[in-house]
């Protein structure tokens, strides 16, 4: 079979990928790894405004996502020294800075969508892949069965079988860190609004996703020992930092992850395009990681369209090196600049930490600037073409 869009992954940002481009009557094979599939999680995304509109413009039935809170405020406070200040960031009047979406809410709506379209074929891989490079075309064989063709391969998962090592350069790095996802209930004093808390041990970050549900995501150095707390010791501890501002916490269920970066140099070589995680698996702190993979699809989509209609093949290198480009910045600015933040945030030294709580008595009193972190944040910049 021949494709425009071979895509290969399993994940959010892969089936967004796949809807997209089949939107804009694009035929897409999209083929997941089913040696990788995970059991359902209790992990929420912080979509933005920008985001939400995107989604709802690709899935058929955006409705599911009015059943949850919208964002109105988000406000940020630094508890890792004694009267730590605190800074509020809210959107225009009358307008929302997103939504929190439990992963398994997102992937339920892309998961029926995929299927109902006929510009997608699905497929699975179960035992293995390789790939063979043609002279305009790539394909992949799949379990030594089946053989497709396509244009343009898209990864969005690290397979050392599909992946041209000494072609695209990597930055790695173990973060040393795990985060607890906890979901929790509680009758919150304060609707539409998200907190993070940056505490001695990692940020704790409150995110509701109704009027009495939230998920909180703490992200802990190893050795924490709020790692090895029992379930009440943990649920006081939030409370701690939480009632007075929000209530009392209960605890419903906790889930652990391993934190990692990585951030590809170049997001293309040859006929294959990276995207999602294998191009930018940055840290929590600043809640972007989907947005940011789904700014990458959005330029991609954009750039695709122009230049086939102006006659050129789907894979021609301009096109490819202007995505790469146009994305350099912002996906650097997030995937670097959370990196540093968290390293100053957790510093032992007082000076870093004091010179971060100046920093945002500061930026709490400078209204244009807060609004322009805001506008980048919400992605209102980044979706011309929505």
């Amino acid at each position: 079979m021949n494709y425009d869009f071979i895509i290969y992954g399993g994940g959010i940002s892969s089936e967004i990928a796949a809807l997209a481009l089949a939107k804009n009557n694009f035929n897409v094979c999209y083929v997941k790894n089913q040696t990788t599939q995970k059991t359902e999680s209790n992990l929420v995304t912080f979509l933005s405004s920008s985001s939400i509109n995107y989604l709802c413009s690709i899935i058929d039935d955006p409705l599911e996502f009015n059943k949850f809170t919208d964002i109105e405020k988000i406000s940020c406070r630094l508890a890792s020294i004694k009267n730590g200040s605190s800074i509020t960031f809210d959107n225009e009047p009358n307008s929302t800075m997103g939504k929190i979406l439990p992963n398994k809410i997102i992937s339920k709506q892309l998961a029926t969508s995929l299927k109902e379209n006929k510009n997608i074929d699905i497929l699975f891989k179960t035992k293995s892949i390789r790939k063979e490079t043609h002279s305009n075309k790539v394909s992949l064989v799949i379990d030594e069965q089946k053989e497709i063709f396509a244009t343009v391969l898209i990864l969005s998962v690290n397979d050392e079988n599909l992946l041209e090592q000494n072609n695209i350069k990597f930055i790695s790095q173990d973060l040393k860190q795990t985060a607890f996802s906890i979901n929790v209930k509680g009758e919150f004093k304060k609707q539409n609004h998200a907190y993070q808390i940056f505490t001695s041990s990692g940020p704790l970050a409150f995110l509701p996703y109704s009027h009495n549900q939230a998920s909180l995501v703490w992200s802990l150095k190893n050795g924490s020992k709020e790692l090895n707390y029992e379930k009440s010791e943990l649920e006081s501890k939030v409370n701690e930092y939480f009632e007075k501002e929000i209530g009392v916490l209960k605890i419903e269920n906790i889930e652990t992850h391993k934190l990692n970066f990585l951030y590809a140099k170049k997001l293309y070589h040859g006929n294959t395009v990276l995207m999602g995680n294998i191009a930018h698996n940055i840290h929590p702190i600043a809640g972007q990681g989907l947005n940011l993979s789904i700014k990458d699809i959005s330029l991609f989509v954009e750039i695709i369209l122009k230049y086939t209609s102006l006659g050129y093949e789907m894979n021609n290198r301009m096109a490819f090196k202007e995505f790469n480009q146009l994305r350099k910045i912002d996906n650097a600015a997030y995937s670097f600049g959370t990196l540093a933040l968290d390293k100053i945030l957790k510093s032992k030294n007082i000076f870093p930490s004091m010179f971060v709580n100046m920093g945002i008595k500061i930026l709490d009193k400078n209204n244009f600037l807060k609004r322009k972190i805001i506008k980048n944040a919400t992605g209102v910049e980044n979706f011309k073409a929505l």
